[in-house]
């Protein structure tokens, strides 16, 4: 398979598939290094393709109609688990965490997380690399992005994060 091949085969799985797929995972499928496809995957994007990366690998937004909302939060890290799960446990897919630098702008992180497995992995993720959430730069105060294919479950979300006293109003 040529490189022109093994791109395309990229984007139609990428597509196809609802879940990410790790740069380690493709280069496995493909036979090639994991460099490889990082920079298939830099080509992909400069070509126009939209490939977005997450902590658990790449994958291209679906076609699907979502609702969308930003939800202003604020909690201290031990929290994150917590509003990570009440996001899931609604019906809603985290998309991204946002926050507010005071030289940089938005700062964005790629999330992608729709279910409790996936809110667990990240956790696991945060805990073993020892890295700093983006909430940390703003003592606790971020926004995420989230989807659902329906309005009701991002009101509960909502509804819950604010008895829990995690939504930011």
């Amino acid at each position: 398979m040529n490189t022109d091949e093994r791109r395309a085969k990229i984007i139609e799985l990428l597509m196809c598939e609802k879940r990410p797929f790790s740069g380690s995972e493709l280069a496995g499928l493909f036979q090639v290094t994991r460099q490889i496809i990082v920079q298939d995957i830099a080509i992909l994007r400069a070509a126009g393709n939209d490939i977005i990366a997450t902590s658990r690998g790449y994958m291209m937004p679906q076609s699907y109609k979502f609702c969308s909302k930003k939800i202003a939060v604020h909690h201290g890290e031990e929290r994150t688990r917590e509003e990570l799960l009440t996001f899931v446990e609604c019906g809603c897919k985290v998309i991204d965490v946002i926050v507010e630098h005071p030289l940089y702008g938005e700062l964005r992180g790629m999330l992608m997380l729709q279910d409790s497995d996936d809110v667990e992995e990240f956790m696991k993720k945060v805990e073993k690399s020892n890295a700093a959430l983006l909430s940390r730069l703003t003592r606790g105060v971020h926004l995420h992005t989230v989807e659902s294919m329906n309005e009701d479950s991002i009101r509960k979300a909502i509804k819950v994060l604010q008895h829990k006293g995690i939504l930011l109003e």
